[in-house]
């Protein structure tokens, strides 16, 4: 995990008014991703406790990337493809600091599910964001496969969308489809293009660039930056 605080190679104007724009690239089996987020919410919490910084909003956008596109949509055992990448040895030693690092932020990474292409789920993604259900579906996603052992198998997928109050028959209908694949792969694509090799990579203010798992205290150090 890499540590950067650098201006966007694309930087816009820091935003107007009160509204911290974050984008956050990211895939759903990236255990840091999931810790990201946790440290993300901490530090916005502190940051509006400060009187000064109550009415501050933030727009948070999650993008989509694969760690391993090629990865196949038959389920493999998570600890197994950690082996494959990882080495026999440092597989576990790697499983183990990353339950030591979720307990320090209330995430109880467990390591005995099953792992699938993530196609499907950013597609899902992008479709419960498009009906204003972004944060509900990332946070269900993640909880599922790194805290509930359930794997990102269509039924899974089905089952998480229907859990945050989306129709279990049109997300049904949708996933079955190949609508949204290109839109995804796409947007895939183009953060590679624009120089991102490893997720979470998070840009605040479309001038701000994060790349790994930051805590809370530097993102507060950037919102402080941005609402001067």
């Amino acid at each position: 995990m890499t540590t950067a605080t650098t201006p966007a190679t694309s930087a816009a104007a820091v935003p107007t008014g009160k509204t911290i724009k974050i984008d956050i690239v990211s895939d759903t089996v990236c255990p840091w991703c999931y810790v990201g987020k946790k440290r993300l919410e901490k530090a916005i919490t502190a940051f509006k406790a400060a009187p000064e910084h109550k009415d501050v909003q933030f727009q948070i956008d999650w993008h989509p990337y694969q760690l391993d596109p090629s990865a196949s949509r038959v389920p493999i055992k998570k600890m197994d493809m950690y082996a494959n990448k990882f080495g026999a040895a440092r597989a576990p030693l790697i499983r183990d600091r990353m339950i030591q690092v979720g307990q320090e932020e209330g995430i109880n990474f467990s390591y005995n599910g099953s792992v699938v292409n993530t196609l499907d789920s950013h597609r899902l993604i992008d479709y419960a964001t498009k009906r204003g259900k972004q944060d509900e579906i990332v946070e269900e996603l993640f909880r599922n496969y790194f805290e509930e052992d359930k794997c990102g198998e269509v039924p899974t997928l089905i089952d998480s969308a229907v859990k945050i109050g989306l129709d279990r028959g049109e997300v049904e209908k949708f996933l079955a489809s190949n609508e949204g694949v290109k839109e995804v792969q796409d947007e895939i694509e183009r953060s590679k293009a624009e120089g991102v090799q490893g997720v979470p990579n998070i840009t605040i203010g479309d001038k701000y660039v994060l790349s790994g798992a930051q805590e809370p205290d530097t993102f507060v150090e950037v919102f402080n930056r941005i609402t001067k």
